[in-house]
């Protein structure tokens, strides 16, 4: 059956430059920082093949030369496989992670890591963080937040993944797949990688009790914390008014909506000074990303919640990694 509407996401890129390869590949890996060798034998070739939705994309990379860099933060997770030996994930840590073939893992996540690479293809599916963390924190019953993983899975999970993608692929690939059956397979994907990897929430505030459509929306707030929402928004997801849910909250918490959205913020934040380079991470950028544009009140109050100025915490992270 044919989808209502053409995918967001449906590239098939090829060409024999190297320098197309390095231009592409910087912007698919967010990245200011791909080197691509010499060929590998008679000529050079490479191909990225991906389709997909707002949910989930799934794609293939083959590239006819040695090459190394760095691969971007982005904004997704990804689980990708190589079908040879010969790609190093994180290869300038202390424990580099060695791709076998065929044996899926997840990139490492919420940093830039880099890479080293011979001549392979890699498959990869990236999912959208939004999307993979709602399912985890139903998988998990808790709310959604960044998402841990094991780097490695046993081998009853591994079969079931691989299984479960050899038989959703065809369709995933197929930009005609409809979209409802579609997306029923992004989330058995999805939930099948969770397990798998044993994906766990970061939750790092906690929920005040209350009334159901309190706990509704601290989870939503919690969900959409990067997005530029007000008190109104709040209450209109909650199916409340905006006058009385600041009165539960008032009365369950002693505190107001866009007081634990601030608290959520602050959390966010400090997680990403937590994970950030100080030579290319700012507090300035990092909190306007979560809506703080008042950088000396951002600071008041991260100093209050936390008991450091937000420029020691990046220092800070910098010595812990």
């Amino acid at each position: 059956m044919p989808t209502d509407a053409a995918l967001p996401h449906d590239v098939d890129r090829r060409s024999t430059s190297i320098d197309e390869a390095v231009a592409f590949y910087e912007r698919v890996y967010d990245s200011p920082d791909i080197n691509v060798g010499r060929a590998v034998g008679d000529g050079f070739s490479w191909r990225y093949r991906a389709v997909g939705d707002d949910e989930v994309t799934v794609g293939t990379s083959s590239v006819g030369a040695n090459r190394w860099g760095t691969v971007g933060q982005g904004t997704g997770y990804v689980l990708a496989w190589a079908t040879a030996p010969g790609l190093t994930l994180d290869s300038e840590s202390r424990d580099p992670l060695q791709m076998q073939p065929g044996v899926p893992v997840m990139y490492p996540v919420g940093r830039d890591f880099a890479f080293e690479a011979l001549p392979t293809t890699q498959h990869l599916i990236r999912f959208d963080s939004d999307f993979l963390e709602s399912v985890a924190a139903a998988r998990r019953a808790t709310v959604p937040g960044p998402l841990t993983f094991t780097s490695t899975t046993d081998a009853a999970h591994l079969a079931h993944l691989r299984g479960l993608i050899r038989a959703a692929a065809p369709e995933l690939l197929d930009p005609g797949t409809d979209r409802d059956r579609r997306a029923a397979l992004n989330i058995l994907v999805a939930e099948s990688v969770v397990d798998a990897y044993d994906a766990a929430p970061t939750v790092d505030v906690a929920l005040f009790e209350g009334p159901a459509t309190m706990r509704f929306a601290q989870e939503w707030m919690i969900a959409n914390a990067h997005r530029p929402i007000t008190g109104t928004d709040v209450a209109r997801a909650a199916g409340v008014k905006a006058r009385a849910l600041q009165a539960t909250f008032q009365r369950h918490a002693e505190t107001t909506p866009m007081a634990f959205l601030r608290q959520v913020r602050l959390h966010r934040v400090r997680a990403q000074l937590v994970a950030g380079d100080p030579t290319t991470t700012t507090v300035a950028a990092t909190a306007g990303a979560w809506g703080f544009a008042h950088l000396g009140r951002f600071a008041a109050f991260y100093a209050q919640s936390f008991g450091e100025r937000p420029s020691e915490t990046l220092r800070r992270g910098q010595r812990l990694g």
